[in-house]
């Protein structure tokens, strides 16, 4: 695509017209909390190689509902949908991780949280955290210092090579003693495959990386100062991590306060080398509580610069006004593109499809009451 430096977006829904905000082409809700379970950490991969594009919606399900305050620390399974009309419809939900023990090395664990998810090589990969849920075991509001200790949450990968149908066994993917941290959370959202195969999954303080499709792992480090991370690779074949700041008994910068926006860091050396964390520039997101966002590769320009897409709330103060915005220059500069609701809005995760259009699984309401889908036409 010679000119996709013109990237803008168009949004086809006539009623986005007469609404304060904008419409996307397709807008479906995929999953509902109630006071049963409550679903929260959306992430999304797409299968393009086939005449139909077939989306899959991932999501933790937090037992006890939104009425009980367990969080991120009571029992969560991993589900999935899946969609082959563009995100119309959806399939019934299907357990990945989660009630069921799926094998003697983690049937101990009752919270699987964290999907970071990639469609690669017709395989789906999900890489995902567990812990014991024995911190909120009687449903009631966690103290920060019952919450996890180093060592505490474990990584694990598994794949599917049959559209989701069955799964591997998970397989423990293990972190150097020095490379663990108090969070330790992988993602959430979104891994990539760099040109020459390498697959990476961000975590907090590190990388996970695999050069032979998940069968085994190496572990790159990268300085604390952020969490709940995302990762591209540039057109120029570096990589771009941007993180969510804090998280960690490590200071961001010696003796400066940590920043309010999120962070970015330049990977270099096929990602085994990162450069000091910098503070986010040009887009307003919110400085207390902090939140998770999306980030992934659009296009190359004709001068080598990375076009790419980020999401976010869009809001100084609180999480609402779920926006998505337009870098043609590689992350240096930001234009707004699409606000996709006008009330609170959380996490969300990105992923690019055929035709010009761009998908957004994110979560929406007061609490992400729902996980909602979107796709958004691009001219």
């Amino acid at each position: 695509m010679q000119n996709s430096y013109l990237y803008t977006l168009l949004f086809i829904s006539a009623s986005s017209m007469l609404s304060s905000y904008v419409h996307a082409s397709i807008d479906s809700t995929v999953y509902k909390s109630d006071s049963h379970y409550h679903y929260r950490i959306p992430a999304i991969v797409a299968d393009t190689s086939k005449k139909t594009t077939q989306l899959y919606a991932f999501s933790e399900k937090r037992h006890r509902g939104t009425n009980l305050k367990c969080g991120d620390s009571g029992e969560i399974d991993i589900v999935m949908r899946s969609s082959k009309d563009n995100g119309g419809s959806w399939s019934p939900e299907t357990t990945i991780v989660g009630e069921i023990p799926i094998s003697k090395e983690i049937d101990q664990f009752q919270a699987y949280t964290n999907p970071t998810v990639l469609y690669t090589k017709n395989s789906l990969h999900l890489v995902f955290n567990t812990h014991l849920n024995f911190q909120c075991a009687s449903g009631k509001q966690v103290s920060s210092s019952q919450r996890m200790k180093v060592g505490d949450r474990k990584f694990w990968h598994s794949y599917s090579s049959d559209s989701g149908k069955t799964w591997s066994t998970p397989k423990q993917i293990l972190i150097p003693t020095n490379l663990r941290d108090r969070v330790d959370m992988v993602g959430p959202g979104n891994g990539i495959m760099t040109k020459d195969g390498r697959l990476i999954f961000p975590a907090s303080g590190k990388n996970l990386i695999s050069n032979d499709y998940g069968k085994t792992w190496s572990i790159s480090k990268i300085q604390h100062g952020g969490s709940e991370a995302t990762i591209v690779e540039l057109c120029n074949g570096k990589l771009l991590r941007n993180d969510r700041p804090g998280f960690t008994h490590t200071k961001f910068l010696s003796g400066k306060k940590e920043p309010n926006n999120r962070v970015y860091s330049i990977g270099n050396n096929k990602g085994n080398n990162w450069s000091d964390w910098k503070a986010m520039a040009g887009i307003d997101m919110p400085t207390n509580p902090w939140v998770e966002a999306s980030l992934i590769k659009l296009d190359c320009t004709p001068e080598n610069q990375t076009i790419l897409a980020f999401s976010t709330p869009n809001h100084i103060k609180s999480r609402e006004k779920m926006s998505i915005f337009i870098s043609k220059d590689s992350g240096a500069n930001w234009q707004k593109q699409s606000q996709l609701t006008n009330g609170k809005s959380d996490y969300s995760s990105l992923v690019k499809l055929p035709n010009n259009t761009l998908g957004i699984l994110y979560e929406e309401g007061v609490r992400a009451k729902s996980i909602k889908y979107s796709s958004i036409v691009l001219n």
